[in-house]
Order: C-alpha cells, then sequence, then structure tokens
C-alpha cells in the first residue's frame, strides 16, 4: 500500500465515521457541533492533507465540493430535527446516503489511479 492509499483509507474511515455521527443525530443522539464544525476530522483532513497533497488531482477537488455540499445538507438536516420536522430529517437520510456512496466511488477511483 502506497502512501497515497493509506490517505485515501483514512479518508474513507473518516467519511464512513461522519456519516455515522449524522444519521446518530438525525436519530436523537447528540449533536456533536465540533465534529460537524469546519474543524472537524472530516474538513481537517482535506486542509492538512488531501488539498495540500493532492490539489491538482481531478477527483480531490470534486471530493471536497461534495464534502462541502454534504456539510451543508447536513446542517440542514438537523435544523429539521431541532425544529421537530423529524420525519422530514429522516427522510433527508437517503440524500446523505446517495452522495456518500458518490462519495466512496470518487475515493476508490482515485485509490486504484494512485496506486498504480
Amino acid at each position: 500500500m502506497n502512501a497515497a492509499q493509506v490517505d485515501l483509507q483514512q479518508l474513507r474511515i473518516k467519511h464512513i465515521l461522519y456519516k455515522a455521527k449524522v444519521r446518530s443525530a438525525v436519530y436523537g443522539g447528540s449533536y456533536d457541533a465540533a465534529f460537524f464544525s469546519r474543524l472537524g476530522p472530516v474538513n481537517t483532513w482535506f486542509d492538512s492533507v488531501g488539498l495540500l497533497k493532492y490539489k491538482n488531482e481531478p477527483e480531490m477537488r470534486e471530493l471536497n465540493g461534495l464534502q462541502q455540499e454534504i456539510n451543508l445538507f447536513v446542517n440542514h438536516l438537523t435544523d429539521l430535527y431541532k425544529r421537530g420536522k423529524i420525519d422530514e430529517a429522516y427522510d433527508g437520510l437517503s440524500v446523505i446516503e446517495e452522495k456518500s456512496i458518490q462519495f466512496l466511488n470518487l475515493v476508490t477511483l482515485m485509490e486504484q489511479r494512485l496506486g498504480d
């Protein structure tokens, strides 16, 4: 496994944890504001690894943009939940799942390309 594959594996793990925290927050668990902030683990990875080491990779730009979309939508879902619109928040998890699949597919594509 080369350095790029290790870096991307770290991103994959951070993303899966992020998605689990989203589900937890929408299903009534505690909302971890720091985790979902600009200083959370996924955003920190982009700032300290992804956008530094892989800034010229087309997938990285797409991944970063997709993560920003996910962040905005998560804020929307948690806001819905806080306002008592629980069913709407639950329904929004399907959008997160779609974006997550797209995100993980991009990570895999980049990992395979850089792993050769």
